[in-house]
């Protein structure tokens, strides 16, 4: 069995994030991140009780949509995983909140998702976030000056409903677990592009910082750990003390 199998596991005990015979809507988008939650998931589905389903959003900005949502149709049928699939104008949607397409896309997708579990009565939504992600996304949140909130990083479990069973993987993990088992997925050709500012952070920011700390991941998800600790021992004792102000 490949390491990763046992760190998803490890990482679902440590934040409870499935009960046994939870449902659980796996968002994909068909790239690496995705496609090794679903096989992840699909291998611990036994020890979990587990029913899955492939949740699918073209978010029609590219001309490989079509493609992207064809293959992980495929990719489920293989499986045996029921596939849900949509179709959003993210465009449109950008333009009527006045965001970015990234902020869009997010907001769209999320929406596509809560949906699918709502209607399939599923109990959690799984996302493809990594330690990477992790990483990448603390040292964006310092450059813009965020809080103790916000330096906590992206919460392995949110709102009781969102799960990050990878949360505590590498991405090189990810690529040597999807190659060992001959694993095929797509590859995004924005997640090279310098126009936007994880990439820069990914390609540029991080290879830098890792010629004076070659640990700068590591350290930097130890950090959003930390401080998520002190947001989740410090929120109950400030809403309790605060709890009669502006009433």
């Amino acid at each position: 069995m490949h390491s990763l199998i046992p760190e998803v596991r490890k990482t679902i005990q440590k934040y409870d994030m499935i009960q046994p015979g939870d449902r659980v809507v796996v968002g994909i988008s068909g790239g690496a991140d995705s496609v090794a939650l679903l096989h992840a998931l699909w291998e611990l589905r036994g020890d979990f009780h587990l029913s899955l389903l492939a949740a699918h959003l073209e978010h029609r900005l590219r001309p490989e949509g079509e493609k992207e949502a064809g293959f992980v149709r495929k990719l489920a049928g293989r499986l045996g995983v029921p596939y849900c699939g949509g179709q959003a104008d993210v465009r449109s949607y950008q333009k009527e909140k006045g965001l970015t397409v990234q902020e869009a896309a997010r907001e769209v997708r999320y929406s596509f998702l809560a949906e699918v579990a709502k209607k399939h009565q599923a109990a959690k939504i799984a996302l493809g976030h990594t330690a990477d992600d992790q990483a990448e996304s603390l040292i964006m949140r310092i450059l813009r000056g965020a809080g103790t909130r916000g330096l906590s990083g992206i919460p392995p479990l949110r709102n009781g409903l969102y799960i990050r069973p990878l949360i505590g993987v590498w991405r090189e993990e990810i690529e040597s677990f999807l190659k060992e088992k001959r694993i095929v997925y797509l590859t995004d050709p924005s997640n090279q592009s310098p126009h936007y500012l994880r990439n820069r952070i990914r390609h540029e920011l991080l290879p830098l910082l890792q010629q004076y700390n070659p640990r700068i991941r590591q350290v930097l998800v130890q950090m959003a750990d930390l401080f998520r600790a002190e947001e989740e021992f410090s929120e109950p004792h400030l809403t309790e003390k605060f709890a009669g102000v502006g009433r």
